[in-house]
């Protein structure tokens, strides 16, 4: 059977991250169309993924872009078709009774799904399924229509726990025996990083000792705005911050204790506490989008992403049995959200 993902996001986002994932566990001949010189073809380049180029319908007028993908279809004559935006499900749905295809749709953006006439009635008339990363999303739009419930997936063979790495990370941010928190997201004000500083600041007035390191790219909020807070509030000797991607990430997730994700909003698909979690690290996370349904007491603590609550949960984990929550959350995540249970779901869904 042929199948093709249509993965018109920009970015690198966690839903690209998704289709992308999905696209490569489908079975059957797979291709993704995609937009030219944007992640989502690097990452199919680097998997193997067959691809073809549509155009932004965001850039231009609707007609060429829909023209685009009618040509793709023409071209690749697909059995099935995946979308994850809007755009291209419209598109897909005008073509769908010319090529006979089955229409599918993800739905992974923090907006949620909009309850208009125009996307009700796609759904109803042309969606013969649709993936939801939460339990969130369920409205009066896809309530009805066959589900199936994706929260994220990860990669288990390429995120590990590493003891090797775990040492040099460690031994690379001079932390000894003292609790390792860490946070992996690009500095971004969703992500909450303020309020797990000040949380952190909460946590050394109770007279607790610990290390903390902050992994990500400068987005929307610069370093020095989050240096000069460090100093503020007197954690300059216990945060070190790495704004930068690294490829030793795996190595970096082992060498934390426990990590964190405080983001304030967004997350409907999990990425980064799912990596944390295949590494062996159990996890305190905000109760935003997915992640309240994804962490379980076995292996992780829900907060309020408020500094009071975020410290309430942090200071929590050092009475616990860390070591034994990080093996639980790995067996969750091998369990659950490997690239092994994404194939099982989606093929049984997907026909």
């Amino acid at each position: 059977m042929r199948k093709l993902v249509v993965l018109d996001e920009r970015w690198n986002s966690a839903l690209t991250d998704l289709g992308v994932k999905i696209a490569s566990v489908l079975e059957g001949k797979v291709a993704c169309a995609v937009l030219k010189g944007f992640p989502a073809e690097k990452r199919c380049k680097e998997l193997g993924i067959p691809t073809f180029y549509i155009e932004d319908p965001r850039k231009k007028f609707p007609l060429s872009p829909f023209l685009s993908l009618k040509k793709v279809i023409e071209t690749f004559r697909p059995q099935v078709v995946l979308t994850i935006r809007g755009d291209e499900m419209l598109f897909s749905a005008l073509l769908k009774k010319r090529f006979s295809f089955r229409l599918y749709r993800l739905h992974g953006e923090a907006k949620g799904i909009r309850e208009s006439f125009l996307n009700k009635f796609l759904h109803e008339r042309y969606v013969d399924g649709v993936i939801l990363s939460s339990r969130k999303a369920l409205n009066s739009v896809v309530v009805n229509l066959p589900k199936l419930f994706v929260p994220g997936a990860v990669d288990v063979e390429k995120f590990r726990f590493s003891e090797e790495g775990r040492k040099r990370v460690r031994k690379e941010l001079k932390v000894g025996n003292e609790l390792l928190f860490g946070v992996v997201g690009r500095l971004d004000p969703v992500k909450g990083h303020e309020v797990f500083l000040r949380a952190l600041s909460l946590l050394k007035k109770r007279g607790l000792k610990f290390k903390a390191v902050i992994v990500g790219e400068e987005k929307n909020v610069k370093l020095s705005e989050l240096l000069e807070l460090c100093r503020t509030l007197s954690l300059s000797s216990d945060v070190t911050f790495i704004p930068e991607r690294r490829k030793d990430i795996v190595d970096i997730m082992s060498a934390i204790d426990v990590g964190v994700v405080p983001s304030l909003g967004s997350e409907m698909i999990a990425r980064v506490p799912l990596e944390f979690m295949a590494c062996r690290r159990p996890v305190v996370v905000s109760d935003v989008g997915v992640l309240p349904e994804i962490v379980k007491e076995d292996f992780g603590i829900v907060v309020h992403p408020t500094p009071p609550s975020l410290a309430e949960g942090l200071g929590a984990t050092f009475k616990k049995d860390l070591k034994r929550m990080g093996l639980l959350a790995e067996e969750e995540v091998r369990e659950k959200y490997s690239l092994d249970a994404l194939r099982s779901s989606v093929n049984s869904f997907i026909l």
